[in-house]
């Protein structure tokens, strides 16, 4: 089963671009990216790859003067007799050759009808390490995480997912019980491409362990290429008990229950950070638009994907598809799975946000910027009235909108505060994540600020 990702939209409205820039699909590692470029090969006459974990492949790159001698040189050693025109030529594990990330500026300039696309993973840590940098303004940047709900139930159950992209996003749907259902088993598998296809195709979870620990393994093994910038003990160490730790802010000193020194382990995140297996959520007191971060506080961390995360925790079968996933793991998993629900909106960098007030204890799980407001989203269940933080910022909030993501139905709750300050608050069930940003535009139209 092929599960369709969004990703492919972006390189469709690309490939029609007149003066297109080489493209760089940046993601952790098995996260889909040689296979989608596969995919997409598709949509062109003629197809090269080229692979940069192998040595010959990587020289290639060396001594050469122009695009055109380079892409000259790659058909003759591939043996191809091809026109540039509706050729896409596919350069993976660029991470591995320093010439290679160079030469897609030549491409850029000297081959404009040539589509080029480059995959890797790491490569802001090898970029790092061996000191070179991108094309500036010559290479476009797509970022791929793991699959998303969308993504999953398009795949898993087309005739729902027909239905979760036409319904109402205001009115209550008479199929919520079924798309929470679908949406707690994504919950709990995660959207790493392998793990998904084993699970739709046996539907068992047990089956799914060895493929787990595979994908760990392999970012443990990792740690060798990354140990130059950050010593490997503390990335083993930081690798391992990171997902233990998911939806929790964080300290550096004796992260884990170790004994290491603040120092050490932020290089470790840093690191990890750049090769997207985990992501730091920043905190900010700022209730408008620009976003300015506090980073001298602590912030908020997540894994990659909430299926890992889940089964480093020692998760087995921890929850049926009809429990609320609200109250699993103190609420730690549905923030994790909303935190990556939100990043998978667009393919740009990650960037998350939560907020908090400047004297005293109150949060909010995440800031999410949407034209020219700052939306204040809350992943929780309870009662309206219990929502003390969200309450605090919007006293002081420049427009009259929160959202809340929970298990229950779609509702808007008109909210007076004790100053006579109203706002409005838009519960949305966690499937609807996946069009967050459709969700909010239609809340935000539906009451228009009277200026």
């Amino acid at each position: 089963m092929i599960i369709k990702r969004k990703i492919e939209s972006e390189l469709l409205l690309w490939k029609k671009l007149e003066n297109r820039k080489p493209v760089i699909i940046r993601g952790a590692r098995q996260v889909g990216k040689t296979f989608i470029v596969n995919q997409f090969a598709s949509n062109f006459e003629h197809f090269i790859d080229i692979n940069l974990e192998r040595p010959k492949e990587r020289e290639l790159f060396t001594n050469f003067n122009t695009g055109q001698e380079l892409f000259e040189r790659i058909l003759l050693y591939k043996g191809y007799n091809v026109k540039i025109e509706n050729t896409l030529l596919f350069i993976d594990e660029i991470q591995h050759s320093a010439e290679a990330v160079k030469a897609l500026r030549y491409f850029h300039e000297d081959l404009k009808e040539l589509g080029v696309i480059a995959a890797g993973s790491l490569l802001e840590v090898f970029s790092k390490r061996e000191g070179f940098s991108f094309p500036v303004g010559r290479v476009r940047n797509l970022f791929l995480y793991p699959v998303n709900f969308m993504e999953y139930i398009e795949a898993k159950n087309p005739p729902l997912a027909e239905k979760l992209l036409n319904m109402d996003l205001i009115a209550e749907t008479p199929f919520h019980d079924l798309l929470l259902e679908q949406f707690n088993e994504y919950a709990f598998v995660g959207g790493m491409p392998e793990v998904l296809a084993v699970y739709m195709k046996t539907g068992s979870y047990s089956a799914l362990r060895n493929i787990y620990d595979s994908i760990f393994m392999g970012y443990l093994e990792d740690v060798e290429k990354y140990s130059n910038i950050a010593k490997a003990k503390y990335l083993t160490h930081t690798i391992d008990r990171a997902p233990l730790y998911a939806g929790e802010r964080i300290t550096y000193e004796k992260f884990g229950e170790s004994s290491y020194r603040s120092r050490e382990i932020k290089e470790a995140f840093d690191v990890l950070e750049r090769a997207l297996i985990v992501y730091r959520s920043r905190p900010s007191t700022s209730k408008q638009i620009p976003i300015i971060e506090k980073m001298r506080k602590a912030p908020k961390l997540f894994f990659l994907d909430v299926g890992l995360t889940n089964y480093r925790i020692g998760f087995k079968e921890f929850f049926n598809k009809k429990k609320l996933l609200d109250n699993v793991y103190q609420g730690k998993i549905s923030e994790q799975v909303a935190a990556q629900e939100i990043i998978s909106q667009t393919c740009r960098a990650p960037s998350l946000n939560f907020w908090i007030r400047e004297k005293g204890n109150a949060e909010i799980d995440f800031l999410y910027p949407f034209k020219e407001f700052v939306i204040p989203i809350e992943v929780k269940s309870g009662k309206v009235g219990k929502l003390k933080s969200l309450n605090l910022f919007m006293e002081k909030s420049n427009h009259p909108y929160a959202v809340r993501i929970y298990s229950g139905i779609n509702r808007i709750d008109q909210i007076e505060l004790p100053s006579g300050k109203i706002f409005y608050l838009y519960s949305i069930p966690y499937y609807l994540l996946s069009r967050l940003d459709e969700a909010i535009n239609r809340f935000i139209t539906s009451f228009p600020i009277h200026n």
